[in-house]
């Protein structure tokens, strides 16, 4: 913080001494123009217990609802009170003094008694989202009060809002409410994040709010029902109802509120320390719901044990919806997964559980996100940062170092990826709209900045200072200084520079790096420059460790780069075979560091770390025509520890194709049949596919088929080069509700199918949901190409119809320009290129389904 605002004052200063000099200041220059800063909120009011009872009306996809609102000022007398509320009507409110003076004995706070003198003369006024209350008394700071309110929500009848990561913002969702979309079981859900909430009950919404809370919901006796805390009550009312009442008793957030009602499968697993732990999931995955959860008690001890902070919360519950708006939620004690991040069979399961990594991120934010909640949007990096960060720390626990550094890399991409298109601070008081936070600073360029972090002060202290966090900041709101005088407490060290450049700055460090060594001083010099623009990035302090390897041994050094330019001298006895640059691979930052074809291939060999074989594995890539690199190539691809990188080096061996098919096509064969990975042994085979044919090959391809993975019968379908096998075998396949083996069918029958098929793909298409249906239009898209019936094409844009109702803006969007580019604009050609009488049918086709295209596409 120190030298970030040091800066700002010295420029401040430079202003005055100058403007002595000047006769007049220009005002309307855009040096002057009022900055947008986004403030945390100023809380008047503090809500400290939220009561809600709840009813549905899924015909309407409304909630009607009483909330009971415990709230006391925060330091200053105060006789209003203030409530978000997005479109609701509001029926009536009643305000009643509970203060302490007013209270029976043995009157909770957050349970008090009406009195019936406690009823005050209140008034309100409900304008612009906002429920304005006049209390009808002034109350002090210890002095409670109690707002009923009556209203009715309704989410469909918002104007809304939404983003690239959270696309709606109505917070309550209705899913087929009316039962009329096939195998897709009617539900309610609730989506706090960001202010979103505020759409189903009247609260503060703003996260540097913290309440209990407590929800009474009636509903069919028929559903299961998921919220916070834990479910105290479950009354059956006489009437074919039932109300469940869930109690929260520690204070969270409103964002974090929610509520799950469907005719979900409770699933429950073994305790944690006596907290249950329990999954909602549809009927047809109840199943798989261990699988797909199985390691959730082992993820809490780890997280628990590593924070030396024990899981705080009463219970963990995870529930999985469809048509989510984004990829899950962390509502605290019960998180909230869509469908298509976690859902898998055992068999799809084989190839690796998809929802791992999602799982940890949610789970690590019970402690940063709901436990210590970012006081502001502003400051989100101190939940989705940490929760990026957890995905990485369960890697490596679980799975090892290499997984963990692969997963790194494809987050840190993703963060190179974005800073190509903006570059922002990480901590932004000046958004447009809050919900840009929700991007690759927040998530992967923090997840980046906490392991740099890690690596510089050591895991001991790393770890020290987050249970100190923790614990000064526990059921309450912080900003970025709180983590950093956190960890300046326990390493008595001024951090301020670190937090200076990665979180409160833009940009990242671009380095350029030489090195020469001097024989006859026995001197290495390595040399490194700063070539960020200056003018809008820090010049970093950047603590790097250098491993330089010579004499069949490793020497480890530290050097700490704070110039533009540097030369760092290091005795050493011999030219080194390697110095390898941050050879911890932690930092975030592009670098030109040319090294020969024999440094690279010494690097692969010697050097550990995934991203250390990934660097070499690159700088080689071009150099297959000497043999040392190729036959490193070979054995890369058989024997890396890391199966990713198994698949990445066959990937540069298929460039050299047929010219050597001698040893690569029987390599091939031997990684598509043994290789301990379903992912790798596919991927052979997909290799194997495009180069070679043989009757050796169809054997593999046939054998292949009798295996449980997706990805190793997929690729085998595709595989197979015959058509009359490839179309045989490819239908004994069409029951499989698997993505993989649903895109082999369509690329066989984009190959060698017929009109026959198109009921194929009608059938599918009950197999897909969401953003499954990207691949469903995909596939289908491609074989279209194919028909040459124009009913063909008219029962195609049924089926487009049907997905472009499904809701989802972006599977909608998308198909509609599939239904023009592969229906309408397939049929146009067709017309052109046939006969008359073709022509003439595919026009009239043409013509009709034009019609159907503008009842989803209205001017």
């Amino acid at each position: 913080m120190i030298k970030h605002f040091i800066s700002i004052l010295l420029t401040t200063c430079i202003f005055q001494v100058s403007a002595r000099t000047l006769t007049a200041v220009n005002y309307s220059d855009s040096a002057f123009k009022k900055k947008n800063y986004r403030a945390s909120t100023t809380l008047q009011n503090d809500i400290v217990h939220t009561r809600l009872d709840v009813k549905f009306d899924w015909d309407k996809a409304q909630l009607t609802g009483k909330a009971s609102i415990t709230a006391k000022p925060y330091f200053k007398p105060s006789a209003k009170l203030d409530l978000n509320a997005r479109g609701m009507n509001i029926h009536s409110v009643e305000v009643y003094d509970v203060s302490v003076k007013n209270q029976k004995p043995g009157m909770t706070n957050n349970n008090p008694e009406i009195l019936s003198n406690n009823k005050l003369k209140s008034s309100y006024r409900y304008e612009h989202d906002s429920l304005k209350i006049d209390l009808g008394k002034e109350f002090l700071a210890d002095e409670k009060y109690l707002v009923k309110i009556s209203y009715t929500a309704r989410p469909n009848e918002l104007t809304t809002g939404g983003s690239a990561a959270i696309n709606s913002d109505k917070g309550l969702f209705f899913i087929n409410p009316k039962n009329e979309e096939k195998n897709k079981m009617p539900q309610i859900w609730t989506q706090g994040e960001t202010m979103a909430s505020s759409a189903w009950f009247p609260t503060v919404d703003t996260p540097n709010e913290k309440m209990t809370n407590e929800i009474y919901m009636t509903v069919d006796d028929k559903y299961t029902t998921l919220s916070n805390g834990l479910l105290k009550e479950s009354k059956k009312n006489g009437d074919g109802t039932r109300t469940d009442h869930w109690k929260m008793d520690l204070p969270h957030s409103p964002y974090l509120v929610m509520m799950g009602v469907g005719e979900f499968k409770k699933v429950t697993d073994l305790p944690w320390n006596g907290k249950e732990i329990s999954y909602y999931v549809e009927k047809e995955y109840a199943p798989y719901a261990k699988g797909i959860f199985g390691n959730t008690k082992e993820m809490i001890s780890f997280y628990s044990e590593i924070l030396k902070t024990p899981y705080p919360w009463q219970k963990y519950a995870q529930i999985v919806v469809r048509d989510y708006v984004s990829g899950a939620m962390e509502n605290t004690s019960a998180t909230l997964h869509g469908d298509f991040m976690v859902y898998q069979t055992d068999r799809e399961m084989i190839d690796g559980k998809k929802g791992e990594d999602v799982i940890a991120h949610e789970l690590f934010h019970q402690w940063f996100g709901d436990l210590v909640t970012a006081e502001s949007w502003s400051n989100l990096p101190l939940n989705e940062s940490f929760a990026t960060y957890g995905e990485y720390l369960w890697e490596e626990y679980k799975n090892g170092r290499d997984a963990a550094d692969a997963h790194s890399y494809k987050s840190r991409m993703g963060y190179f990826n974005e800073a190509q298109k903006k570059q922002v601070e990480m901590i932004r008081f000046e958004y447009e709209n809050r919900e840009d936070m929700f991007d690759a600073f927040s998530y992967n360029k923090g997840g980046q900045i906490l392991h740099m972090l890690r690596k510089y002060v050591g895991d001991a202290t790393f770890f020290a200072s987050l249970k100190l966090y923790l614990e000064k900041n526990r059921f309450k709101s912080a900003e970025i200084h709180h983590l950093r005088l956190a960890f300046e407490e326990v390493t008595n060290e001024d951090l301020n520079w670190f937090f200076n450049e990665w979180f409160l700055a833009k940009g990242h460090p671009e380095l350029e790096i030489s090195k020469k060594y001097d024989v006859s001083g026995k001197m290495l010099t390595l040399t490194v420059k700063q070539k960020q623009d200056l003018n809008k990035t820090p010049l970093y302090t950047l603590p790097v460790d250098l491993d330089l390897y010579y004499s069949g041994k490793k020497e480890r050094h530290r050097i700490i780069i704070d110039e533009a330019e540097q030369e760092f001298k290091i005795a050493c006895p011999v030219n080194p075979d390697l110095v390898n640059f941050d050879a911890e691979r932690q930092l975030l930052g592009l670098k030109t560091y040319s090294k020969s074809i024999e440094e690279s291939f010494f690097q692969y060999q010697r050097a550990p770390l995934f991203s250390d074989r990934l660097e070499a594995l690159n700088h080689l890539k071009g150099n297959l025509d000497r043999p040392e690199v190729y036959r490193l190539m070979l054995s890369a691809a058989e024997n890396d520890p890391w199966w990713e990188l198994r698949i990445k080096t066959i990937g540069i061996l298929k460039n050299a194709g047929l010219a050597k098919e001698t040893d690569l096509k029987p390599l091939l064969i031997k990684i598509a049949s043994s290789d301990k990975n379903t992912n790798t042994r596919a991927f052979a085979i997909e290799a194997l596919g495009e180069l070679y044919h043989g009757d050796d090959l169809d054997v593999l391809y046939l054998e292949s088929l009798k295996e449980q993975s997706y990805a190793v019968v997929s690729s085998a379908l595709e595989a197979i080069s015959d058509s009359a096998t490839a179309m045989q075998k490819t239908r004994s396949f069409e029951s499989e509700k698997n993505e993989n083996v649903f895109s082999a069918i369509a690329t066989v029958y984009g190959k060698y199918g017929s009109d026959k098929q198109v009921d194929y793909f009608t059938r599918a298409k009950n197999n897909f949901s969401y953003f499954g249906y990207i691949t469903y239009i995909k596939g289908y898209a491609s074989f279209l190409q194919r028909c040459v019936k124009p009913s063909s094409f008219e029962t195609a844009a049924n089926d487009f119809i049907e997905v472009i109702k499904t809701g989802n803006d972006y599977v909608s969007n998308f198909t509609k320009k599939a239904y023009k580019e592969q229906i309408l604009d397939v049929l146009t050609a067709k017309a052109k290129a046939g006969d008359k009488v073709a022509a003439g049918e595919f026009e009239r086709m043409k013509t009709k389904l034009e019609v159907l295209y503008k009842t989803v596409t209205p001017s």
